[in-house]
This record gives C-alpha cells, structure tokens and sequence, in this order.
C-alpha cells in the first residue's frame, strides 16, 4: 500500500541549483505553503552533508529531493541508504541514479516523458532517433569537449548497458500511483508583458548543444554523450545562412556571457518568432510557456505528451534532413502566420498564467498523490504521439 503524503508536511532538501530564475515561481509556492527546506551547499559549506544527516535522521519526517544533480545525490546516498522515506521531484529524469528512482515512495516529474514511457512503449527520442557516432563541440568550453571526448567510451560500454537496463526495467513494478506530474510553473512577474517594437524577424535563446549520462534505464544508452539539441543546432545553422539576407536573427549562443533575466525577455518579446525545441528527447523546456507569456509566437517542435495549447503558438517544423531552399520557404510561411500565432499566444496568457501558476501546479501534484487524475489543459492524448512536419 503505498504510503500517502502531504507535500507541504515534507522537508524539501534542494540543490543551490534551485536558486537560478527557472525555479523562482516554485520557491514561492514553498513558501507560501510553509513548507520546510534545506539548502543542499555541498561545494560552499563543507558541514552541510552532516548537518543534513542530523536533520533527516532525527524525525520521520518524509524528505523531497529537489533537482539535486547526480553528483549531489551520490554524496547524501549514506544518508538515505538505510533510511529511506524519501521522494524525488526529477528535473531531467533520464540522468537520474537507478538507486533513487527505485527507492523512492514517490517519482515526480516535472517532464511528462517520464512517466509516459514507464506506462506505454515509445521512444525517448524523436522517431528512435540514431545519433551520430561521434559528436563535434560546439564551443571550445569543458562541457562540450567532455561531451565529445566521452563519447567512443560511451558507444563501447553501450552493449553492457543495454543488457542492465532491460534487466531493470523487467524487475520495475509499475505502478501509476507513485508516477506524480509536477510541471515547472510560471509567474507573471517573472514574465512582464510590454508592447515592444519587433527588432528581430527570429530568435534563438536557447543552447543548442546538450548532452547527458543516461542513468535511468528507460533511457537508451545509445545517447549518452550525444548532443540532443542536434535539430535545435540544424534549424538555428540554416536560419543563419539567411540572417540579413533578408532576416534579422538573433543568436543567444553568440554571447559569451550569460543575458540577464530582463535582457532576456526583452529580447524574446522584440522577435516575432522564437526557436523552441525541447531536443531530440521532446523535453518540455520551460521556454515553451515563456515564450507564449511573452507575446512571442515559436518555430520548432511540437511535444507529443505535453501542452496542448501550443498548436496555436507555434510554427511546427523540423530543418533535420531539410535544405536551405526548402527551408526558406517554411520560414516565410512562418512569417506570415505570425501575426495570428502572436495574438494567439497573448489570448493565451491568462490561461497559462492560471494553468501553470505555482501554488495551482503544488496542489496538483498533491491532489494526484492523494487519487485525483490530472485535470484538462496539461497533456494531450498520451496514445498519439504527433510529430513535427518535415520540411523538405
């Protein structure tokens, strides 16, 4: 039987992770709810792994581990090995270690993916995408050299993975009461809408290169280390070959430090269209509903779980295997359902505002715990899984 829990009666043990702008509107919803949290300062403050030892062992509290990083999880494993009577709110489930999903009372997601391919086979990628053998770096930076230097070890472990990972999820009893969807919400003070004046015909906010160790065996080996923004890269690639010819294309990528929270709205508010893709695993980036609150219209993906709203603010289209020309003529066309996608998206932004509003997406996941299903306007029908039109 499995044990019910209040949320807000919970310790929440978060990474410093936590503290960047994505997770504001949650932190308020925390609060708002009194609930009790312990700040995870492993890199800063060398006492804190025991006194979260101390915390937790000296009640039977239930904890919530937090968008804590593997690496994180790995050091408090002492901690919770024994003890257990934790959950796990999961950001990018697929990195997540096989001890903890498996040990959890509960697994909440904040990206519906995971769930879904626990109750019904699907692919984690795009069409059972094949990734390239090799990866290239995108920016002589440590993140993309590690993720290319990773990547032959990864495709010579792969087969040994494989074998574990269907061992795994042959042992794992589903079960759809411990699954709990929480989506990252929104605030609309974080995402204030002015009436700008367009300066940009395309943006890209997003990286465009990202790769992951896949530690949950409902993630397939074969893409670790390989970069699952590749049609987020290609699609930005081919608008760049356009850009003052005739478009004016902003490029987030080209900055070497990082746009402030302000500077970035005010960016995706002056284009009248933004890439937006949740990469070739279909995550649903918050910059979906960001995009949407801000007044900007998208060209991208679609998702197949997640937002159903998002067929009116977003050009589908996908540049893989797509040519310049034929590309070009797909980016007119986006261009002139602009001003419709634009006014569908500030219709929307009430609705989403609403939708998405911290303390409604907490209670969410509450009322799920305690039996309720999840209500209109989240998912679309799990058992179509729609895809993007390709353009050539």
């Amino acid at each position: 039987m499995q044990t019910k829990i209040r949320l807000s009666d919970c310790l929440w043990v978060r990474s410093p992770n936590s503290e960047q702008p994505l997770f504001h509107p949650i932190t308020r919803a925390l609060r708002q709810k009194n609930c009790r949290t312990f700040s995870l300062q492993l890199k800063t403050d060398p006492e804190s792994l025991s006194e979260l030892k101390r915390l937790v062992w000296k009640t039977d509290d239930h904890v919530i581990l937090h968008g804590l990083f593997p690496s994180e999880l790995r050091k408090i494993y002492p901690v919770f090995k024994d003890r257990k009577n934790f959950s796990v709110l999961l950001v990018d489930w697929w990195t997540s270690p096989y001890w903890f999903t498996k040990n959890a009372e509960y697994l909440i997601f904040n990206i519906y993916s995971g769930i879904a391919l626990r109750q019904h086979p699907g692919n984690f990628c795009a069409d059972d995408w094949q990734p390239p053998l090799l990866s290239k770096p995108e920016r002589w930076i440590r993140f993309h050299i590690m993720g290319a230097l990773l990547r032959p070890a990864a495709l010579v472990a792969r087969p040994f993975l494989d074998f574990r990972d269907q061992h795994r999820r042959a042992a794992d009893v589903i079960r759809p009461d411990r699954m709990i969807y929480f989506p990252i919400p929104i605030s609309a003070e974080d995402l204030p809408w002015v009436d700008e004046k367009p300066v940009y015909d395309f943006c890209n906010m997003g990286d465009a290169f990202g790769f992951w160790l896949m530690r949950d065996p409902y993630a397939p080996a074969k893409y670790n280390f390989a970069s699952l923004y590749t049609d987020r890269r290609q699609l930005v690639n081919l608008i760049v070959r356009f850009e003052n010819q005739p478009y004016r294309f902003f490029e987030r990528t080209r900055l070497p430090e990082r746009l402030s929270w302000e500077r970035y709205c005010q960016i995706a508010r002056q284009s009248r269209l933004a890439v937006c893709s949740g990469g070739m695993h279909q995550a649903s980036v918050p910059k979906y509903l960001e995009f949407a609150c801000l007044g900007t219209p998208m060209i991208g993906s679609v998702l197949p779980y997640e937002h159903p709203w998002l067929d009116q603010c977003l050009f589908p289209i996908n540049a893989l295997g797509s040519t310049p020309d034929k590309l070009k003529v797909k980016l007119d066309e986006a261009l002139e359902a602009q001003p419709v996608l634009r006014q569908n998206c500030l219709q929307m932004r009430d609705t989403l505002l609403r939708l998405y509003d911290p303390v409604r997406v907490f209670e969410m996941a509450q009322d799920q715990i305690d039996g309720k299903p999840i209500p209109p306007g989240y998912l679309r029908d799990t058992r179509i899984i729609s895809q993007a039109p390709l353009t050539g």
